[in-house]
């Protein structure tokens, strides 16, 4: 899974030597903290979020598969906590919580929880 991972971040960045992914298991949890170059973050969040929610369902498939829990976590070099973005994916749950609320063309805002 690491190796895929690695795959999609080294074609989306601009500087892929900068890439660096820890791995820690926790409770039967795999969770994947990904380090990129500070110009790299924005890339790797995409607008709205949706570049790593395309990662993060990649990565969910994979992980349906195999039958294990994944969570990504993105930080930047320059970052010393890990509070950049966390998307977590969970066999069981197809959602992912939002605390920010988001915006519709209509004009209405929409908050997941």
């Amino acid at each position: 899974m690491q190796d895929v991972l690695e795959f999609i971040l080294k074609n989306i960045t601009t500087v892929p030597a900068d890439i660096k992914i820890d791995v820690e298991e926790v409770e039967g949890t795999t969770n994947y903290i990904v380090t990129v170059n500070p110009a790299d973050v924005g890339r790797i969040i995409g607008k709205e979020g949706k570049v790593i929610k395309a990662i993060r369902t990649i990565m969910r498939v994979i992980a349906i598969q195999r039958g294990v829990h994944v969570r990504i976590s993105v930080v930047s070099e320059n970052d010393t906590q890990n509070t950049e973005v966390t998307a977590e994916t969970d066999q069981s749950s197809d959602t992912v919580a939002q605390t920010e609320p988001v915006a519709e063309e209509d004009g209405s805002i929409t908050v997941e929880v």
